[in-house]
């Protein structure tokens, strides 16, 4: 006997193990019951593997939704994608910094989104639905829904949302995070955002026909303007405002056009009188040096042609503006590419398919659907390089997708496994 305790006790284990009496089974009826009677609880693995598989497939792409980031630099895509149904809400997944925003699509029920206001991330390609404008907008005639006005902040990362009904506050969309905030207004009315200042502190905005402000973003305050204005647009430097206020009389409407010193709030420069239908040609109407504000003539579309004009807006200056842009069809600025490069938009009388320079070739083209009040980060633009956007991003589906899809694809498991199991039974 082993003197080594430990080796007497494991002798003993195993002589007790030995002496403990064991029928082997059958090694073919082994076989014949692994060949004829399938595990029951396999099909089951297998089928909670392919629900698992097309679960992940159908809700995936929201749970891993984040915000998109510019990739390769500032790109203004060739062709602007067509409208779908399927764009993810800012709110859901925000885009990031937007280089172009606009309206595309028709009138229709809210639910549908069939009308849209759509802002396009810097990098070319990904496309976002604005639901705060939807949010703020309201019912328009034959039971369609309207957008509340929107306007693209110059560095594109906020945008300014107004109203179509009565409201008393400016809500403020921040791109990257997707949040809203709102500044109170300086009445109650219908709300139209008419421009950003350059460094996007500030924002003139009109509240009705009868109220127009400068909203102080940075402490939430609004200084209101001595008289009411349709169309606004900031010096670059920030430090002026030209504004055109409501038409002097009904029988010949001529929107005087006044520029403002914004520290003491006085006039400092009135220009010559628009003609009939002359607007501030939007916010971006300032040219990046300063010396020209651009106007827009659209009264003749159909009939006369539709141009963009330049202003002196130093009545001393003896240079020459320049040349006026000049087409058949309604025409707007978008912004500059350069000092002496404006980027114009051209189209129907509802709709802008291009974005243009002064010679009119286009640089960017709508994708079929109507697309219309196209703005642009005009501090984007001068670096944006033209090239095909790629296929466009549209954010994760619709919650009620993601689940009516989870839902086909356990139908489709739960039908699997009853005809399997019919068969197992008729086999």
């Amino acid at each position: 006997m082993s003197p080594d305790p430990q080796a007497r006790i494991g002798a003993a284990v195993r002589s007790l193990a030995d002496a403990v009496p064991v029928d082997p089974p059958d090694p073919a009826a082994l076989m014949a019951r692994a060949t004829t009677r399938p595990g029951r609880w396999r099909p089951l693995l297998s089928a909670a593997g392919v629900l698992g598989v097309l679960t992940a497939a159908a809700l995936g792409p929201g749970l891993l939704a984040q915000p998109a980031t510019p990739t390769g630099g500032t790109v203004l895509p060739t062709r602007l994608a067509g409208l779908s149904l399927l764009t993810a809400p800012v709110s859901e997944a925000p885009p990031g910094p937007a280089l172009l925003m606009y309206v595309q699509g028709s009138g229709g029920p809210r639910r549908l989104h069939t009308l849209q206001t759509v802002v396009l991330s810097a990098d070319g390609h990904t496309y976002r639905r604005l639901d705060e404008a939807e949010r703020r907008g309201g019912p328009a005639e034959l039971g369609t829904w309207q957008d509340a006005p929107a306007l693209l902040a110059p560095d594109g990362t906020r945008v300014a949302v107004g109203s179509t009904g009565s409201a008393a506050d400016v809500a403020v969309v921040d791109l990257r995070a997707g949040v809203t905030s709102t500044s109170a207004a300086v009445g109650a009315g219908t709300v139209q955002p008419l421009a950003w200042s350059p460094d996007g502190t500030r924002l003139a905005y009109t509240v009705g026909d009868t109220e127009s402000a400068v909203l102080d973003l940075t402490t939430g305050t609004s200084t209101r303007l001595a008289s009411p204005a349709t169309a606004a647009a900031f010096s670059p430097d920030g430090r002026r405002l030209a504004v055109q206020g409501t038409p002097d009389t009904e029988v010949e409407p001529r929107r005087a056009i006044r520029i403002l010193d914004l520290a003491g709030g006085e006039v400092v420069t009135e220009l010559a009188p628009a003609g009939f239908g002359v607007l501030i040609a939007g916010q971006a109407a300032w040219s990046p040096d300063g010396r020209w504000l651009a106007v827009a003539d659209n009264a003749g579309v159909g009939k006369l042609d539709c141009t963009i004009s330049f202003l002196r807006t130093d009545l001393r200056d003896p240079g020459a503006p320049p040349a006026p842009i000049v087409t058949k069809e309604q025409i707007a600025l978008v912004g500059w590419a350069a000092a002496d490069r404006p980027l114009v938009t051209q189209g129907g009388a509802t709709e802008h398919r291009t974005v243009s320079g002064p010679d009119l070739r286009p640089l960017t083209t709508a994708d079929g659907s109507t697309t219309y009040d196209l703005q642009a980060a005009t501090t984007l633009l001068p670096a944006a390089r033209v090239a095909p956007g790629g296929d466009p991003d549209r954010g994760p589906w619709p919650v009620w997708l993601r689940l009516t899809t989870a839902a086909a694809a356990l139908a489709a498991v739960g039908l699997g496994w009853l005809l399997w199991s019919r068969k197992r039974s008729t086999g």
